[in-house]
């Protein structure tokens, strides 16, 4: 949001204007070599306004989608910045290498959308029944090795200053009572369910840990199936799935970044949400309102319809999880994981101790 694009550039090469000798960069760093799952390599930028403070002059980016072998390098001094660690060894990781493990809140949250015109959640007491019977809690103490925190809306928690309405909790009491009186008494006659799922161990575990939630609370049985990300993205997009797995992380720090995703027929709606008095709330009355508070006090009122509504069931709320390498220094958490290299240097003769390597 709000990155400036150099026109010409994208009018001369199309979609290769991202590529190394095309992409121009206004920041610290730029572009200059692109080996897919391989390798990035990004050198200072002569023209960059401060370039004479910049202390890095080259940074190799490494994709992995193995976080073991990440955290093996990191460990063996190949990485200086592992992005994200295994969330089955944070205890190990607090126990060993508390200094250089960072765990910070991030203005993210994880959830599960629901296809609003598929007929088995064409009534709220089904939607509900589902989202009530799910113990974040355990979820995230088992699961998530307390790496995240439980989410029950779609904004995270003190978004400058802004906090979500909490209409509901874990009580699977009475999303039994709700799903028989949708018609599914202990699960009889329940039609089956799919959660799609992008193919990540991390996704995996989270619909296997909630597909024995439902069965056992609701005795209803869910299938859960995965997708390659290019496959899984355009089933996301063209909504072609029963219930699906859903991250956001924040653009700009504002509860409005996440509300407005369930404005009708809004880019990033892949529900099928529509209300017309949320898109008013939303759209129109909280860019008008005079303060914040009242600008909150119409979030809130949009939260409150969209969660009673329930076209999706919040899971959790991200944060962030770094090995920072000793020699590292000037590498400060935010909220938005902006990981700006501007401000980083190397200090030499600082390594991780020798029973860790």
């Amino acid at each position: 949001t709000a990155f400036p694009i150099p026109k010409h550039v994208v009018e001369r090469y199309g979609k290769d204007w991202v590529k190394p000798g095309h992409l121009v960069s206004n920041g610290a760093y730029k572009l200059v070599e692109w080996l897919p799952q391989t390798h990035i390599k990004a050198v200072k930028n002569e023209w960059f306004y401060d370039a004479d403070h910049v202390a890095i002059d080259t940074v190799f980016y490494y994709p992995t989608e193995d976080r073991s072998a990440a955290l093996k390098r990191f460990r063996a001094g190949e990485l200086d910045l592992n992005y994200e660690f295994p969330i089955d060894q944070y205890d190990w990781l607090r126990e060993n290498m508390p200094e250089e493990t960072v765990v910070s809140p991030q203005l993210g949250v994880y959830y599960y959308p629901l296809n609003l015109r598929n007929p088995k959640f064409q009534d709220v007491r089904v939607r509900k029944a589902l989202a009530l019977s799910v113990d974040r809690e355990k979820l995230v103490r088992t699961v998530l090795q307390e790496t995240a925190v439980p989410a029950y809306s779609i904004t995270p928690p003190d978004t400058l200053g802004y906090y979500p309405p909490k209409l509901y909790d874990y009580d699977p009491e009475q999303a039994r009572v709700l799903l028989a009186e949708a018609g599914y008494p202990n699960g009889e006659g329940w039609p089956g369910l799919e959660i799609l799922y992008n193919t990540n161990e991390g996704h995996r575990k989270i619909a296997v840990a909630i597909q024995q939630m439902w069965k056992s609370e609701l005795g209803i049985d869910i299938t859960i199936t995965n997708q390659e990300w290019k496959v899984y993205l355009d089933s996301v997009t063209q909504v072609d799935f029963q219930i699906a797995r859903r991250g956001w992380i924040g653009d700009y720090v504002d509860a409005n970044n996440f509300l407005d995703l369930f404005i009708t027929d809004g880019g990033n709606n892949n529900t099928y949400y529509s209300d017309p008095v949320y898109d008013d709330l939303i759209l129109y009355k909280a860019p008008k309102a005079a303060t914040r508070e009242e600008r909150y006090a119409l979030f809130t009122e949009a939260e409150t319809m969209l969660m009673e509504e329930m076209p999706i069931i919040p899971i959790y709320t991200y944060t962030s999880k770094h090995l920072i390498h000793p020699s590292v220094e000037g590498l400060h958490s935010n909220l938005m994981d902006s990981l700006n290299l501007k401000y980083v240097k190397l200090v030499p003769g600082r390594t991780l101790p020798e029973a860790l390597r």
